[in-house]
């Protein structure tokens, strides 16, 4: 925590609620460590220093050359013996404290550490820690605290002291942390809103060494916040039988791409809206078909640039369209696309109000270059594209095909979304006039790649399925059998 603010137990709704999920990418390195995943026998990884825990030098690797193997036994999540339940509490204090202070792990930040120490007490349901409710307080004794801060930052040599940050409270309010008359350490409770701990995956190695993922998600939706790779190894403090705990964290490193960006601040998508009238309402009525998927843009940290710019304009080209009224026979379909690639953070929203004969829904695209922190406009799909925006007019007009008597009387553009393989779709409402039939409003896409035209609701689709981002909980398109 900064010096002087507030602790703040509760995660919040924002970031209970994150969506989002993209392809599997290469693995990156980032100034939060590398992304990887736990592998049977996989060598553990210290990120804080980058190398192999108690990595030994070459006289002691040539002394041990002939020694066995390290060995791996994966341990069943839902089934784990006390031990290591122990330090999934641990792990989840950490997890929390990494989202509401915006840090990494860190045994060398005291304030950090207190924050962590903080978390654990006050959602603590191991009863033999001894904690106790006093009033608007959690009291622990010193030496489980101690215990505890050895098990969470096992590379620390001793106890670091109570900052000011975390003995104070520049709002006026009572301390975060209290010494008592008895010596004991009162912190002030708090709530931890809807998140919850979900261990996903725990390795236990023939030296003695644990590796454990573990996760923050929401409690209510199942969503993902953050998910981190905790390294531990046997404890070092107390070797005895009575041992408080029986390991001590070592290292932490983020288990997913998308756990390392938040931590590093990069933009994602997150739902704001998100209900389907299957859920509310018998087949037989017409808002049964009612869908309404909003995404948002957020980040972990403060004053993105342009994010508060998207997210105005999204609340007042979607939410605006989803909180208009409709009567007893009509009802919104608005679709939402997220796609995430390498350097872009995109969604693309279709906003429609049935029934309707005749016309395509609109379309909102929204894009962020993570790599320059901007919004995009259509000079980026330009640039994709090679073409000055007549020439682009041109080309889309000559691939265009009437069917019968059909003329194109009007394009307007709509949008743009970068494609997985690097190439732009270009949306256009087409008005085509037709003496033989109803005039219709078509949205129309050009790809870049491919120097292509296609209609965005036949074949593919407006962005095909396989290349839009799984989030959870799934956005169904209100296609109810997708979940």
């Amino acid at each position: 925590m900064n010096k002087g603010k507030k602790i703040t137990i509760s995660i919040g709704m924002m970031f209970a609620v994150m969506l989002a999920g993209c392809a599997p990418a290469a693995v990156p390195k980032s100034s939060f460590g590398q992304v990887d995943v736990i592998q049977d026998g996989e060598v553990l990884v210290d990120s804080v220093n980058g190398k192999a825990e108690d990595e030994p030098s070459e006289e002691e690797e040539s002394a041990t050359s002939d020694s066995p193997m390290r060995t791996a036994t994966t341990l069943d999540p839902a089934d784990l013996p006390y031990s290591i339940l122990q330090m999934a509490g641990l792990c989840d204090a950490i997890n929390m404290a990494c989202v509401e202070q915006q840090k990494i792990y860190a045994a060398d930040d005291n304030d950090f550490v207190w924050h962590c120490v903080h978390l654990y007490v006050c959602n603590c349901t191991d009863r033999s820690m001894g904690f106790k409710n006093i009033g608007e307080y959690v009291e622990a004794d010193p030496r489980i605290v101690n215990n505890v801060i050895y098990a969470m930052f096992g590379k620390i040599k001793e106890v670091p002291p109570l900052t000011e940050a975390v003995l104070n409270d520049s709002d006026g309010n009572e301390a975060h942390i209290m010494i008592s008359n008895g010596l004991t350490l009162r912190f002030r409770a708090g709530d931890r809103g809807t998140s919850k701990s979900e261990v996903r995956r725990a390795t236990l190695y023939s030296d003695g060494s644990l590796e454990m993922e573990v996760a923050l998600v929401d409690d209510e939706t199942g969503e993902e916040t953050v998910s981190f790779i905790y390294t531990m190894r046997a404890n070092t403090k107390d070797t005895t039988t009575a041992a408080l705990f029986a390991y001590e964290i070592t290292g932490v490193r983020a288990a997913d791409k998308l756990s390392s960006d938040k931590m590093n601040g990069v933009p994602f998508l997150t739902p704001v809206i998100q209900t389907y009238g299957y859920d509310s309402y018998d087949k037989d009525d017409p808002k049964y078909n009612e869908v309404v998927e909003v995404l948002q843009f957020a980040s972990f940290k403060d004053h993105v640039p342009g994010m508060e710019v998207i997210n105005d304009k999204i609340a007042k080209e979607v939410i605006a369209y989803a909180d208009s009224p409709t009567d007893e026979v009509s009802w919104h379909e608005i679709i939402s696309y997220p796609l995430t690639t390498g350097d872009y953070v995109q969604v693309a929203t279709t906003l429609a109000t049935y029934p309707t004969y005749a016309e395509d829904p609109d379309i909102r695209c929204y894009n962020y270059d993570n790599k320059k922190s901007r919004i995009m406009d259509i000079n980026d799909a330009l640039s994709i594209c090679q073409m000055t925006n007549a020439k682009l007019n041109d080309r889309v007009k000559e691939l265009w095909k009437p069917e019968g008597s059909q003329t194109l009387t009007d394009m307007e553009y709509k949008g743009f979304m970068v494609r997985a393989d690097g190439s732009a779709d270009i949306f256009f409402m087409f008005s085509i006039s037709d003496p033989e039939a109803d005039d219709q409003t078509r949205l129309a896409v050009y790809n870049s790649g491919s120097d292509s035209l296609r209609y965005a609701f036949e074949g593919s689709g407006v962005i095909p399925p396989d290349e839009t981002d799984k989030m959870k909980p799934e956005l169904t398109h209100g296609v109810k059998d997708r979940h």
